[in-house]
C-alpha cells in the first residue's frame, strides 16, 4: 500500500471513529508528505491527525485558499524549497469545503479593504487574477495541482495529490492521484524512447542531496551555440559543444553518463499527418499535454495547441487533455475525446 492510499484508509477509520497514526517505517518513500492548506482556524484540530500522519513526518504550508496563482509562485517557491530542503518525498493540495475565500467576491473584496483604509487605486487592477480568486474548491485544487506538476522546480518523479476535506467531518474526497499521473508520465516516456528506437531504464525516486565536491564541476566550461526551434513540448535540447582545457576523467566520465541518460529525439511529425491532427482541434477549447520530459504544460489555447502540432513539438503520441474533462488521451484520439464531451471543431 502506497502512501495515498494508507491516507485514504486512515481517513476512513478516524473519522469513524479513532484510528492509529500510520507508521511510518511502512512508507518510507513517501514521507515526509508535504501539504498545502488554506488558514481556516477550523483546519487546526483536523489536520494531521485525520491524515494519519504524525507530526513530525508532515511540512504544512498555508495560505488563503490554498492557492496556487502560477507555476513560479512564491508558493510553489516553497513547496519547492520544502522538497529539496526539508526532504519532502510527496505533495498533497488539501482544499476543504465552506471556504471563505471562494465566498468572497470583488466587490466584497474591495469592501473589506476599504474598512481597512486601503483605497481602491492602491489595489492591483484586476483582484480576481492577482488574488486568485476562485468560485470552486475542487477547480480551485485541480488548478493548484496543475500549476505544481507543471512547475520547473519540482521532481518530475514527485507525486502531487489533490484533496478536498469536509471542514465539518474532515472526511476526504480524492480528486487528483498522483501516483496515475506519474504512470501516464512513465508510460509516454516509454512509448517516445520506443519510437525512437531506445529503451528507457527505469528509476527509483532518490532523497535530495546536497552538493559534494564529488559533482561535475562547471568551472572553465564554455557552451558555444545551441539550436531549439525544432525542439518538442518538453524534450531535452542537443548536447551543445563544450570545451573545456584539462577536463579530469572524473568530469568526462560523468558528462558520459549524462550523454547516454538524456533522452534522443524523436523522429519529425510526417508533413502529411499535420493537417489530419489539427483538424481534431476545437478552436473553442483550451488543452493541456505532457511533454517528452514528463512536465505538464497549459492550458493553452487552440491556437498554441495548432502552432505547436504544426511547428512538430507534439506529434499523434502527444498525451493532451480538454480542459474541463479528467481524461488524458493521445492526440490522435482527440476527436473521440471532444465527441464524448459533446464538442466539435469549430
Amino acid at each position: 500500500m502506497r502512501l495515498l492510499d494508507a491516507i485514504l484508509d486512515a481517513n476512513q477509520r478516524t473519522t469513524a471513529g479513532k484510528a492509529p497514526p500510520l507508521a511510518p517505517g511502512e512508507f518510507a518513500d513517501g514521507l515526509p508528505l508535504v501539504a498545502l492548506s488554506c488558514i481556516d482556524a477550523r483546519l487546526n484540530h483536523l489536520i494531521p491527525e485525520v491524515l494519519g500522519v504524525p507530526e513530525s513526518h508532515f511540512i504544512w504550508l498555508r495560505n488563503a485558499g490554498n492557492i496556487i496563482t502560477s507555476p513560479m509562485s512564491s508558493t510553489l517557491r516553497s513547496l519547492a524549497l520544502a522538497c529539496a530542503v526539508k526532504g519532502g518525498r510527496e505533495i498533497l493540495i488539501l482544499g476543504h469545503t465552506d471556504c471563505l475565500v471562494r465566498k468572497t467576491g470583488t466587490m466584497e473584496l474591495l469592501g473589506k479593504f476599504a474598512a481597512l483604509g486601503v483605497a481602491r487605486a492602491r489595489l492591483p487592477e484586476n483582484l480576481q487574477e492577482y488574488f486568485g480568486l476562485f468560485a470552486s474548491e475542487r477547480q480551485n485544487v485541480l488548478k493548484a495541482v496543475e500549476h505544481v506538476r507543471a512547475s520547473p522546480l519540482i521532481g518530475p518523479r514527485v507525486p502531487v495529490h489533490g484533496a478536498l476535506m469536509d471542514i465539518a467531518t474532515g472526511r476526504l474526497e480524492l480528486l487528483v492521484n498522483g501516483y496515475l499521473a506519474l504512470e501516464v508520465t512513465t508510460s509516454a516516456a516509454h512509448s517516445a524512447a520506443a519510437s525512437a528506437g531506445e529503451t528507457t531504464p527505469a528509476v527509483t525516486p532518490s532523497r535530495p542531496a546536497p552538493e559534494s565536491k564529488g559533482d561535475l564541476p562547471l568551472g572553465g566550461m564554455k557552451v558555444l551555440e545551441m539550436d531549439i526551434s525544432d525542439l518538442k513540448i518538453g524534450e531535452l535540447a542537443p548536447h551543445a559543444e563544450v570545451v573545456r582545457s584539462e577536463p579530469s576523467k572524473a568530469a568526462v566520465e560523468k558528462l558520459q553518463l549524462a550523454a547516454a541518460a538524456s533522452p534522443a529525439k524523436p523522429p519529425p511529425v510526417p508533413s502529411d499527418a499535420i493537417p489530419s491532427l489539427k483538424r481534431l482541434v476545437d478552436l473553442a477549447r483550451h488543452y493541456r499535454i505532457i511533454g517528452g520530459d514528463g512536465k505538464h504544460y497549459g492550458p493553452v489555447p487552440a491556437t498554441v495547441l495548432l502552432r505547436w502540432i504544426s511547428e512538430g513539438r507534439i506529434d499523434a503520441e502527444t498525451p493532451v487533455q480538454v480542459d474541463g474533462s479528467t481524461a488524458w488521451v493521445k492526440l490522435h484520439q482527440l476527436g473521440d475525446a471532444l465527441h464524448r464531451l459533446g464538442g466539435k471543431r469549430k
